[in-house]
């Protein structure tokens, strides 16, 4: 880790006011009342300590040589002052009711107002954002920090504001006494603060260096809890394979982690005995100072206890700060997170995205490498799909089919060339409005643990209601029968995940998706291996219609089945991000080239 960009975030750790205007953008209502309770609960605990002082006064001032009630008018002014303390101990309970109450509702809302952020930002980032391993490592900083240092912040406020205010009035008491005592006791308790200060950043510093192998021990924590990889851990025996490497990882952290906690702890000891030998100190001199007669004994009551609660009061209030300090800090790797700008950017002024397509899309002289990779993806890559029509592109492994998808949905931008729609480059759209016009069916598609109904009319959220609509999408793909066959139909919840859920088979889930493509009502439609999971019979229902699905809109088609690729109008083959070939399927069959080799080779496999 680079150490000036250490050094910037310590002292923008200073800077509270950034965590304070989270706090108070969240929940401002609820930081006004805690503010109120606050004020009042460090004011109570110095009206008490006076209270008892003259209860103790007025107790030894009383004649107990003749017999006396509690109905004697000499003891009445002990009974009052006892009631007033009964009184005062009555409202402190209530506002410590109120300010659990409080402290309570505010950290919840803070909680879910970082979260909201924190998923708004993450939805907004550039999807290249997430091939990157630093990237990885901002988000799992944020993530694990973001939600629940505000929170801490806010809990730090509470005890701060109340603890300061306490302080303040019992060091104006103790003042008046001596002024050595108050500077006495700021002193017992400074150096755990400074201790406490350079543990925290020590401790950071070491978080920020060992992010990835805490990112690496919950990656095999999520392998061994989820689904996805419990098939294969299984028939392989891996569990106690990877059980391993996460106790491998996690062991080393834990030992790293308590030596600083050691440490801290130790520096937490001293400064504990050194506010031990001064509340004590203080009782020697507030003592003597009695047996001289200067102050009574209701005072040195008062003032030995004043002088222990301002010691705690103080205590609290510099650690509270101290916290403020360490969660503002651990708090920057939020900041850092949210401060992210993406790449793909919106243009100032955009252009109408037509209703219809057209004339089609273009591509000219396409250029693409992935960051930090250097070489290109895709070379000088020039191509067309008009309106209506239904091109197909193929090619081997690592090509850049993939890559073409996201460059012409906007995922990408690229780094040489452009992409055009009816003749206008796709830069000058607004990218929701441009997106809308485009329906994808990626190969790692998305099982919604979610009703049928939604997981089809996510392809248009805007239509969620119109059931004719859905129900249509989902006879397109011939998965109407098996949804209707549920006991809830279209609310039935697909998947395992939650009760009452039914599970669907690969290739449905597959029809699931293609219906949530159809559903939208978008100009051109990218299936990327759509029938991967489909089986042959299905397949050729879905695209022997895709002509009259679509409906004069585009498609194009990704698929290394070349009984789908041959029903295509155009062709496109990809080699080594170079379009080499392109044409009809008698065309390139006829040119004797590549095309015609793959497909030769595929059909021998079914003779």
């Amino acid at each position: 880790m680079n150490p000036n960009s250490l050094n910037t975030k310590l002292k923008n750790a200073v800077r509270i006011d950034r965590a304070l205007r989270f706090v108070w953008q969240a929940s401002s209502l609820y930081s006004i009342l805690s503010g109120i309770v606050v004020i009042a609960q460090g004011i109570l605990p110095l009206v008490s300590l006076y209270l008892i002082k003259l209860i103790i006064d007025s107790v030894t001032g009383l004649d107990f040589s003749q017999e006396t009630s509690l109905v004697d008018p000499e003891f009445s002014k002990p009974l009052l002052y006892i009631g007033m303390a009964c009184g005062v101990g009555l409202l402190t309970a209530l506002f410590n009711f109120l300010t659990d109450y409080v402290r309570k509702a505010q950290s919840l809302t803070v909680t879910d107002y970082m979260l909201t952020l924190l998923h708004e930002k993450s939805v907004a980032t550039d999807l290249a954002f997430y091939e990157s391993p630093e990237y990885r490592d901002t988000l799992f900083r944020a993530q694990q920090e973001g939600p629940y240092r505000p929170t801490s912040i806010v809990n730090g406020l509470f005890a701060a504001g109340q603890s300061g205010a306490s302080f303040a009035a019992v060091f104006a008491l103790l003042f008046m006494l001596n002024p050595i005592l108050p500077v006495f006791m700021v002193l017992a308790v400074i150096p755990g603060v400074l201790l406490r200060l350079k543990y925290s950043e020590k401790i950071y510093a070491w978080q920020e260096k060992r992010t990835e192998d805490e990112r690496r021990a919950y990656y095999f924590h999520w392998m061994l809890t989820g689904d996805a990889h419990a098939k294969e851990f299984r028939l392989f025996n891996l569990g106690k394979h990877f059980i391993n490497q996460f106790n491998a990882i996690r062991k080393t952290l834990k030992k790293e982690k308590l030596y600083f906690e050691k440490r801290r702890a130790f520096g937490d000891f001293v400064a504990q005995s050194s506010a031990t030998m001064a509340v004590f100190g203080s009782f020697v001199y507030i003592a003597f100072k009695t047996a001289q007669g200067t102050i009574t004994l209701g005072d040195m009551v008062m003032y030995f206890q004043g002088f222990q609660k301002g010691l705690g009061f103080l205590k609290t209030f510099l650690e509270s700060g101290a916290q403020m300090y360490e969660d503002n800090l651990f708090l920057s790797q939020l900041y850092e997170f949210l401060k992210l700008k993406p790449k793909v950017v919106e243009p100032k002024n955009p252009s109408h995205v037509p209703k219809k397509i057209r004339t089609g899309i273009k591509f000219k002289n396409v250029n693409f490498f992935y960051q930090g990779k250097g070489k290109n993806v895709l070379n000088c890559v020039n191509f067309s799909i008009k309106s209506g029509e239904v091109v197909a592109l193929v090619g081997e492994n690592g090509s850049g089919k993939s890559t073409i998808v996201k460059l012409l949905t906007r995922l990408y931008d690229p780094q040489g060339g452009d992409i055009f729609l009816d003749g206008e480059n796709i830069k000058n759209f607004k990218i929701d409005e441009f997106r809308k016009k485009i329906s994808v069916v990626f190969q790692d598609h998305i099982k919604y643990q979610l009703s049928a109904r939604e997981n089809i009319y996510l392809g248009d959220i805007e239509q969620k209601d119109n059931l004719p609509r859905i129900k249509e999408a989902a006879r397109q793909t011939n998965v109407d029968d098996k949804i209707a066959g549920f006991p809830a139909g279209y609310d039935t919840l697909l998947g395992r995940w939650f009760k009452t859920g039914e599970e669907l088979s690969i290739g449905q889930w597959q029809m699931m998706a293609i219906s949530r493509a159809f559903f939208r009502d978008a100009q051109l439609v990218i299936l990327d291996e759509p029938s991967s999971a489909l089986d042959p019979e299905t397949e050729m229902k879905i695209f022997s219609k895709l002509k009259r699905l679509i409906k004069g809109r585009s498609a194009l088609i990704i698929s290394h089945r070349y009984s789908t690729v041959k029903m295509a109008d155009k062709i496109l083959v990809l080699d080594k991000g170079n379009i080499v070939e392109q044409g009809s399927h008698s065309e390139l069959m006829d040119l004797n080239g590549k095309y015609a080799r793959l497909f030769s080779t595929q059909a021998k496999a079914y003779m």
